[in-house]
């Protein structure tokens, strides 16, 4: 090797090494069994407010619904107030047409005034008063009724006002009850987890004290101490080539347009629905599990230049016969298959790497791969090889 690629290669050798986060603390069994507490204690909790939540919810979705109910029923009383509004109008037209065509009548012929002339043919005062009474009648009648239906037209549009109104305060008061579901909905979410609910987390923590139990080791024994894994001095790529889909981010930031952190990174090339995975390090299997998240899961511990780690790969489409908890893995050997399970937009792997050997506080421990393996962005259009 020539000095000059001695001198690119071992800088940036040396730089990866502390570009992992060695975020790793003494661990004993004590420490799980008080992890597994607070869970079991969060979870009743979480399941209390879940309760609670939801009942609100329920109770709130029982108030849009009867309000939804008035607001069709206002609509309907509007429109029949419209109605009734129209036909009185129309009514009060046809009375004022027909009180124009008596007054006609009454007073306007060809040969004379007939209204002056049947007043004047009274044979008496009394008949006369009757006289006048009847044509006073004939036309104050059509008179009195418009205005009885000019009354009912104002009746009506203050009603179709005030209807208006009520509407206009039940809509507001439906988004305000929409709104509150939706913010309640939020704080359901929020009770999970990223990648598993609080529940697949007690089962992890379950699983991780019965793998060091059955090594043997004490209740407050460090268990690193306890547990030996097959030691290496590199890594391998889990897949037979491909590239990075979507990046680490860790608690950085969200990603875009999908949301929560990534604590990981996805691979992909095409058609790579069933491809055959491999562990990145030789290792122990400490956790086979589905995570609502992820999928099926699986969990391996490494020992790597003397330092621990474990790493995770998610969304398989099924496991590799014959894995159980405990078993030592190569990078040769198989141990599952590209899938699409879990919350995935698509067959491809997750791969997840932390320091330490436990499975439980992952998250917080977890690092980008590409700290310790060159993953090629898929806008590069290139490829990693295994």
């Amino acid at each position: 090797m020539g000095d000059k690629v001695k001198k690119i290669i071992i800088p940036l050798i040396i730089l990866s090494v502390f570009l992992i986060p060695m975020k790793v603390e003494a661990k004993t069994l004590n420490d799980f069994y008080n992890e597994l507490a607070e869970l079991e204690k969060e979870y009743e909790e979480s399941s209390q407010n879940k309760k609670l939540t939801q009942d609100e919810i329920n109770k709130i979705n029982k108030e849009i619904s009867s309000i939804s109910s008035q607001i069709t029923t206002t609509k309907n009383d509007i429109a029949n107030a419209e109605k009734e509004i129209e036909e009185s109008y129309k009514e009060i037209e046809k009375k004022k047409n027909e009180t124009d065509e008596l007054m006609k009548f009454l007073q306007i012929t060809s040969g004379g005034n007939v209204f002056l002339e049947y007043l004047f043919e009274a044979e008496s005062y009394t008949d006369f008063i009757y006289r006048y009474s009847i044509v006073t009648q004939m036309s104050g009648y059509n008179t009195k009724l418009m205005e009885e239906l000019e009354t009912l037209i104002n009746t009506l549009e203050n009603k179709k006002k005030e209807l208006s109104t009520k509407q206009n305060d039940l809509e507001k008061q439906k988004k305000e009850f929409n709104d509150k579901v939706n913010y309640l909905n939020s704080n359901l979410e929020n009770y999970a987890e990223e990648g598993a609910t609080i529940e697949e987390k007690i089962e992890q923590v379950k699983e991780e004290i019965e793998y060091y139990e059955k090594l043997g080791c004490g209740r407050y024994q460090d268990t690193t101490t306890c547990n030996s894994t097959p030691s290496a001095t590199g890594w391998s790529y889990p897949l037979p080539y491909g590239t990075v889909s979507d990046n680490y981010t860790g608690y950085a930031y969200e990603r875009p347009n999908i949301g929560g952190y990534h604590h990981g990174i996805d691979l992909w090339y095409p058609n790579i629905y069933g491809a055959p995975i491999n562990p990145i390090a030789p290792g122990k299997i400490a956790i086979i599990s589905w995570i609502s998240g992820g999928g099926n899961a699986i969990y391996i511990y490494h020992t790597v230049n003397g330092k621990q780690y474990t790493s995770v790969y998610m969304h398989m489409s099924a496991y590799a016969s014959g894995l159980y908890q405990g078993k030592e893995v190569t990078t040769s050997d198989v141990i599952g298959y590209v899938g699409n399970t879990g919350v995935s937009f698509g067959a491809h792997l997750h791969l997840g790497v932390a320091t330490g050997n436990s499975v439980s506080g992952f998250n917080s421990r977890a690092f980008d791969p590409r700290n310790i393996l060159w993953f090629p962005p898929m806008d590069s259009g290139q490829y990693f090889y295994r």
